[in-house]
């Protein structure tokens, strides 16, 4: 299902049948880098199946990310819900194949999911949660229109919290 359709790509919902496709990125060190470490076939299909429960549950999540030119599976974007400091919190997430890096893509995503989040889920506002090293990641939330708001704790590290409010579309 068809979630999202920017110029340059689909987002779509994530299937059992794009754990061997999501697996190839989730093995590349660099891609994961900022995460604690790469992940399996089985942590990759186990992740993907509590996605599709999270579309049964709230109808929207982390979409799977193909890229029209080539119809290829590149990546994962989407929202995630999170409990930040004890408040409930809904995150701009991507994670794209290298291959697919400083071309624009996660910044072309960002912006559609920020819109949907906003227009179709009626948030008032969203976060990106970005590791202190991840500057690429940081330039795309600043793109997006998301500011620094302040380091927080989250899976046993500090990283940077960006927001963004509804009101503040109207200016990018």
């Amino acid at each position: 299902m068809y979630i999202i359709e920017t110029p340059r790509l689909i987002l779509r919902h994530l299937s059992l049948d794009d754990v061997k496709d999501l697996t190839a990125i989730h093995n590349d060190p660099m891609v994961m880098k900022f995460y604690p470490r790469t992940r399996t076939y089985e942590e990759t299909k186990q992740q993907i199946e509590c996605i599709i429960n999270n579309y049964r549950q709230h109808g929207w999540g982390v979409w799977a990310t193909v890229y029209k030119a080539n119809n290829k599976f590149i990546g994962r974007c989407g929202l995630k819900s999170w409990l930040v400091n004890g408040s409930s919190e809904i995150e701009i997430g991507y994670m794209l194949a290298k291959e697919y890096w400083r071309q624009g893509l996660a910044t072309e995503a960002a912006c559609a999911i920020r819109d949907y989040g906003f227009e179709k889920i009626g948030c008032n506002r969203l976060i990106s949660l970005i590791d202190k090293g991840n500057i690429a990641s940081q330039k795309v939330a600043f793109k997006t229109g998301l500011s620094y708001e302040e380091d927080v704790q989250m899976w046993g590290k500090i990283v940077r919290l960006y927001a963004i409010y509804q009101a503040n579309t109207s200016l990018i």
